[in-house]
Order: structure tokens, then sequence, then C-alpha cells
């Protein structure tokens, strides 16, 4: 029988043991796949995106795909043929980068469950061997991104609809719902994790990856939000440390070395290069937990019970 501690144990372990991990944490850290811990943040508004979608992102809260943004954007580009063919050419270029990011970024998760679980099982790192089956994997893996992107996304949207209601009671119903929609989210958000790693570990299809989450999340249901939770607050605490010391540590060097311009310079790079080197082994670490927690969810014999299940067991005997 398992125990938490021994798969967040094993999971660190995986993370700060193997550099090779390292890269592969990076650009998966890039998407932003923390999945429930992105979505717990990111609703409450002091979560982090990942940069390719924050990026589009921020030219549509700019206003750039209006259709007044639009409109101005095509009278300054015809006036000037040469402003024209440089904005296309940064756009195409922009666009390429996105796409040529979003394969290998999905490549690289695909890469990174399977050499987790090979280690975890005692294996030499393979990023070759991983690098090949993300390849083999590519397509199934991005379509369940872009679903739980699209659902997630279409589902904040209708919980903004209850700000437009004005009727009594209507901020109580409004928050309601918002917690409802969050709540449905998160859902989602385990059965896409489960289904991930059944297609690179159990070779499930695409519909059969959905149906076959759904049912791993009803059958562990209170597993899931117990270790969602726990891994919420190792990822809440680590950052609000980092948020208040890393500007204190800055300050401190502003201090002693005012004027010296290279220093700081230095002094801001390595603060910056911590902050990264952090998220990437949280990154790992997160996805370590998952992956070692489906494979025992999925093994013949149960080695995974929820906490709360087995000391409410204790407590009726």
């Amino acid at each position: 029988m398992y125990t938490y501690r021994q798969i967040f144990s094993q999971a660190i372990k995986i993370a700060w043991q193997n550099p090779g991990l390292w890269v592969l944490g990076l650009l998966v850290a890039m998407l932003g796949s923390s999945g429930e811990l992105e979505l717990l943040l990111s609703s409450y508004g002091f979560g982090g995106q990942g940069l390719i979608l924050a990026f589009w992102q921020g030219l549509a809260a700019g206003g750039l795909f209006t259709l007044g943004g639009l409109a101005n954007s095509f009278a300054v580009f015809f006036s000037n043929p040469f402003f024209l063919f440089i904005f296309i050419l940064l756009v195409l270029l922009v666009l390429a980068v996105s796409i040529l990011m979003i394969w290998l970024i999905n490549v690289c998760l695909t890469a990174l469950i399977d050499q987790i679980i090979n280690i975890s099982r005692g294996q030499t790192l393979s990023l070759a061997s991983g690098f090949g089956l993300g390849l083999v994997k590519f397509w199934p893996i991005l379509g369940l991104n872009v679903l739980l992107r699209l659902i997630s996304w279409a589902l904040f949207g209708l919980g903004g609809l209850f700000i437009l209601f004005d009727f009594p009671g209507s901020a109580l119903i409004a928050l309601l719902g918002f917690d409802l929609i969050l709540i449905l989210i998160l859902i989602i958000s385990f059965i896409g994790k489960y289904a991930i790693c059944g297609v690179v570990l159990k070779d499930w299809k695409f519909k059969e990856a959905i149906s076959a989450g759904w049912q791993l999340f009803k059958r562990n249901w209170l597993l899931s939000l117990e270790i969602a939770f726990i891994l919420f607050l190792i990822y809440f605490v680590i950052n609000s440390l980092l948020a208040f010391y890393l500007p204190l540590i800055l300050f401190y060097f502003l201090k002693i070395y005012a004027g010296f311009w290279f220093g700081l310079a230095l002094i801001f790079l390595l603060l910056f290069l911590t902050f990264i080197f952090i998220q990437i082994i949280l990154t790992i670490f997160h996805w370590a937990a998952w992956s070692i927690i489906f494979v025992l969810l999925t093994s013949k014999k149960a080695t995974l019970v929820s906490r709360l299940k087995t000391g409410f067991r204790r407590l009726a005997s």
C-alpha cells in the first residue's frame, strides 16, 4: 500500500536528480501545463498562463481582433505598404514560432511522462526514446490539451454571463454559479490529466482516453481532490515564498551595488534563473506525482486509496 508521502518523495527525487528532464520541464511549463493548479490560481486572478497563449490573449485584450482594431490596422497598413509587409512578416514569424513551440511542447509532455515512469521503474533516462514516443502520440495529446482549454474557456465565459444579470440575489447566484463552474472545470482537468497519462502509458486512443479518464475519476474522485489540494498547497506556498523573498534579496543588492550596473544585472539574472529553475522542478514534480498516481490507480491491485476515505472507515469501525 502506497502513501502520499512515498509518492511525493519519489516525485521530487525524480525531478531533482534527473537534469535530463529539466529541458522537458521547461518546455512543458511554457504551456502553463499545471492543470488544476493553473485553473485554481488563474480563476482567482493571480495564476500564471502559458507564454504562447498569453501572447495571443494579450493581442486580443488590446483590441487588435475587434472590428475597430482591424479597421484601424488595415487603414494604417494600406497607407504604408512597407509597414504592411513588415507587419505580415512579423505575424507569420510569430505564428510559425508558435506552431513550432506548440508541437515541441506537446511532444515534450509525452516524453516527460514516459521518462518519469521509466525512471520510477529503475530504468535509465532516454530522451531519444521519449521524443520518439512524443512524435507518435502528438495528435491525441494535442487534441486533449486543446479540448481541455476550449471547454475551460467556454465554462469561464459562461460564468462571466452571471455578472450581466441584475435582480435581487443575483450576486449570490453569480457566486454560486462561478463556484459550480470552477468545480466542473476541475473535474474536466482531472479527466484530462488521466486521459493524457492513459494515451502515453496505456496506448489509449482519443475517445477511449476521455471515456476511461472519466471512469477513473469517478472511481477515485476523492483521492483526486486530495492530491490536487496537496499539490496546490505546495505550489502556492513555494511561489508565495519566492514572491516575498526574491524582491527582498533584489532590494538588498540594489543598496549594496548602487551604481554598479553590471553587478545588479548579474544579481537580477541569477534571481530570474532561480525562479525559472524552481518552476521547472515544480512542473516535473507535478507531472511525476500524477503519472505515478495514474500507474497505481490503473494497476490490477488496489495500491492507493483516499486518506479521507480510510480515516472515515476507521472512525466507523
